[in-house]
């Protein structure tokens, strides 16, 4: 099954890239009108601003499942299986 965090993360990753492209394409076009231009920018940040939120709301709603602990000195089961040593043996049968 895909992997469904990292394709979105990938895709919003993508569209943020472009925004950022287009944005400083934006602010270095001489011949442009200045109100267009800064409407459009702000245009550009909006959409940024939209696409930071969606990356942070991916890292919240699919979160990698924290590892299940290790327990250290777990009990030995009494009854235990021909091989393994019992106290006072040094080594098993």
């Amino acid at each position: 099954m895909a992997n469904l965090k990292l394709d979105l993360k990938n895709k919003i990753g993508n569209e943020k890239y472009y925004e950022e492209m287009e944005l400083i394409r934006l602010a270095q076009e001489p011949n442009m009108n200045y109100k267009e231009k800064i409407d459009s920018m702000q245009n550009r940040l909006e959409k940024l601003a939209i696409l930071n939120a969606e990356l942070g709301l991916v890292e919240q709603y699919f979160q990698e499942p924290a590892p299940a602990p290790v327990v250290q000195g777990a009990p030995v089961p009494q009854g235990a299986p021909a091989g393994q040593v019992h106290q006072g043996q040094t080594h098993g049968e």
